[in-house]
Parts: C-alpha cells; structure tokens; sequence
C-alpha cells in the first residue's frame, strides 16, 4: 500500500484572537495530536505556510510527513526549550536536509524577503537545494512559487476574517 492509498492528514489551525493560536491534526492512520503556538495575528501561522509550500513542492520529509509519521512537534520544542543548543531539535530525526529546504519554502513565500522577486527567490530556493544535496523538484519553478504566494494570500485573507475565533482546515498527502 503505497502514500497514495492513504488517506490524507487534516490540520485545522484555530484562530482566537487575544490567546495562542492551535492546531489540530488527524494524521492519515487515524491518531491525533495538537499543539499551541505563538500567535502572529493577522498573519498566518507559520506551521500553516510549511504545509501549504511542502505540498506545493512535493517536500517528502519535512515537517508535515514526520507529524504524519507519528512525531509531536509540541513535545520537541518543549525539549528543545528545555534543553538549547546546536542539537536541540534532535527529535525530529537525525536527517533534517528536508526541514532545512521546507524553512528556506516558507521564508520564500512568506513574504521575509520581500526584496527578492520570484526569479530571484527561485535561484535562492536553487541554491539551497544543492546546498544540502537534494535534486530540486520539477514543480519549483518562478511561476510556481508566485502561484503558491498568491494561494497563501488568499489563506491569509481567511485567516484575517476569523475573529473572535475560528479555524482553516487543510490537508496534506498522506
């Protein structure tokens, strides 16, 4: 049985303004986990944006497939709080090549650069492939990193428009 004949994981990200933001995860086999996560109010979460770019751009180790494998970031960053240090995410697997590459897709698009135009982000996005020694995908192209921003833009009006409270509900390949 392969990925495909999985059924998907779905994330709801729950937006209450004033209090931490949440989310909730039914991964593929039917377990769930959840955790909090500093709110950036208006903006989207950023756990949010990894799983909209690892989707996009077909990462297959990044963060969302661990969760999907059973990994709870709540329980990391607890320890990685706890403990500090070079290795303090540790619990994420000792290969994080792909994590790496899912931070540089979501910086990408999440608007952190906002002096480098798609062309141009793409070439980063490139490099940091190859920097890590991962084939870059086929589906990272300029084009489609706009049509990514341009999706997140419309979460991002979603997201602004629930208040008090309410949630986005995604899903990820399992």
């Amino acid at each position: 049985m392969g990925a495909a004949d999985h059924p998907p994981l779905r994330a709801r990200f729950v937006r209450t303004v004033g209090e931490r933001d949440r989310v909730y995860v039914r991964r593929s086999d039917g377990s769930e986990t959840s955790w909090e996560f500093a709110t950036y109010g208006e903006g989207l979460p950023h756990d949010l944006v990894h799983l909209v770019v690892e989707r996009d751009f077909g990462v297959r180790d990044g963060f969302w497939r661990r969760v999907n494998r059973g990994v709870a970031p709540g329980h990391i960053t607890e320890e990685a709080n706890r403990l500090g240090g070079k290795d303090k995410f540790a619990g994420f697997g000792p290969d994080q090549r792909e994590l790496v590459i899912a931070e540089a897709l979501a910086a990408a698009v999440g608007g952190y650069r906002p002096d480098l135009d798609d062309a141009a982000q793409h070439a980063e996005l490139v490099a940091a492939y190859t920097g890590v020694g991962l084939p870059v995908p086929k589906s990272l192209t300029a084009a489609g990193l706009g049509e990514t921003v341009r999706r997140l833009r419309e979460l991002q009006a979603k997201w602004k428009a629930l208040v008090p409270k309410g949630a986005l509900e995604l899903e990820f390949p399992g």
